[in-house]
């Protein structure tokens, strides 16, 4: 028989019984349904979950009727650390608090769900999709993209207890959760976090008139200043992006490392490929070409066994076609994997003995602490977030020469590379779901408190 709801939730097996079985619990439901109306009417607030089509339960008593509502806001949903940050601020908070996301683009569950292992269903929480203007909806123009979901996110934070913005500050027109993912929410400053950008191709990879007067029609659609988002609870994603956030506008930080997502399988450092995975976004700033300079020198300096593994999609951009180069020219040694997700994923980070990460300035690094996290000896640039990491002097490289010679000495060294595995696998253990669920309830309830 179709579900029926019922006080307490909502059961698959129910069956009426006896003199009015049926008609008496759809009475009370409905009578449930028109009170949370009434309640809505005069509050002046959204429709509730029930009245849009959700899985709200009732309790006898109307418990989750006074829960506190919080909105989490992310502008759209790929594949990097800060969707990570959103979905699981959803499933921790979801037990405690009415929970809604905003966001622009669309979310599928299942993806997002086996991607960052997460177990969200559409009735945990409401969704709201933000309407952008015409020929906004791609991947382009996304500074523009953000200040009018920013917009959007101002004219309805009043609707909410508490506004988490999961991705950048986001000027909510009130205090709120703000989470540092990265500093692209400083496009005028981008070329001082990514150098590399200055000869990258395309216009927001240029300081041009056109740039500039593309930065003011987005201020003009919606300003943002640290005077509005700063009034809040800044979260940080690493001591790094903290120290930046500090010297650049004067405001301290909560420091909260993103969600890890993994158990990998526990494989015999002796029984993995002797190879580098370099894990994460192909694009400029991440310098996937110097990782493979690295490793190159590596396997001319006596280690020919010596392969990489590229870990994630290649587009067709000028970046993706020299990358596919590079790939085709040393197509024996270095191998390009595409998106994975899930066990193969797993399977192949377990499966090798190190890491590299060739991206200067990153304010955390979802991808460096994966590698660690699955017990791979990691390499990484001296200066960003991914430092604290690694948190060893053999790890961190300021050039190619650099990182060549420490990549031979751990090599030439089992004493030092089962230092580095103790040392690592004590790191690896604060970069986790649990941590973070723990760190964002408390800032929550703290921040509700006042």
């Amino acid at each position: 028989m179709e579900a029926r709801w019922w006080p307490g939730g909502r059961s698959k097996d129910f069956q009426p019984q006896g003199f009015l079985g049926g008609a008496v619990p759809e009475l009370i439901c409905t009578a449930c349904r028109i009170a949370e109306y009434l309640i809505w009417i005069r509050g002046k607030q959204d429709l509730p979950k029930s009245l849009t089509g959700s899985n709200h339960r009732y309790r006898i008593g109307g418990d989750r009727l006074k829960r506190k509502r919080i909105g989490i806001a992310h502008p759209r949903f790929g594949s990097g650390g800060s969707e990570a940050r959103a979905l699981w601020a959803l499933q921790a908070l979801g037990r405690d608090y009415d929970v809604s996301l905003i966001t622009c683009g669309p979310v599928d569950l299942s993806r997002l769900n086996e991607y960052y292992g997460t177990t969200l269903q559409m009735g945990d929480f409401s969704l709201r999709r933000v309407r952008l203007p015409p020929g906004l909806d791609g991947s382009k123009l996304c500074v523009l993209q953000r200040r009018f979901f920013q917009r959007y996110c101002g004219r309805v934070a009043p609707q909410f207890d508490l506004m988490i913005s999961a991705y950048n500050p986001c000027d909510f027109g009130m205090p709120g959760i703000q989470c540092i993912a990265d500093f692209s929410f400083l496009p005028e400053q981008r070329f001082n976090f990514d150098p590399v950008l200055h000869d990258a191709k395309g216009l927001g990879y240029r300081d041009s008139p056109l740039w500039r007067g593309y930065l003011k029609l987005c201020e003009f659609v919606s300003p943002s200043n640290p005077e509005g988002w700063g009034r809040g609870l800044v979260i940080a994603n690493s001591r790094w992006s903290a120290r930046v956030v500090r010297e650049m506008f004067g405001i301290e930080s909560r420091l909260l490392y993103p969600p890890v997502v993994g158990e990998f399988p526990e494989v015999r450092f002796e029984e993995r490929e002797t190879g580098f995975v370099c894990l994460g976004r192909m694009a400029p700033e991440k310098r996937v070409e110097v990782a493979i300079e690295i490793v190159n020198r590596v396997r001319c300096s006596g280690h020919p066994e010596i392969h990489l593994h590229l870990v994630g999609e290649i587009d067709d951009s000028a970046y993706g076609r020299e990358l596919r180069r590079l790939c085709a020219k040393y197509d024996d040694w270095v191998f390009s994997e595409g998106t994975l997700i899930g066990e193969s994923k797993k399977r192949l980070l377990a499966g090798h003995r190190y890491g590299i990460h060739a991206r200067e300035k990153e304010p955390f690094g979802i991808a460096v602490a994966e590698l660690v996290k699955a017990g791979c000896i990691t390499f990484v640039s001296n200066d960003g977030g991914q430092v604290e990491i690694v948190d060893h002097a053999a790890l961190t490289y300021s050039s190619v020469e650099e990182a060549a010679k420490k990549i031979l000495a751990v090599l030439d060294s089992p004493e030092l590379q089962h230092n580095l595995r103790m040392h690592l696998s004590t790191a690896g253990r604060q970069f986790s779901v649990e941590a973070f669920r723990t760190g964002l309830l408390d800032a929550t309830a703290a921040f509700l408190r006042g």
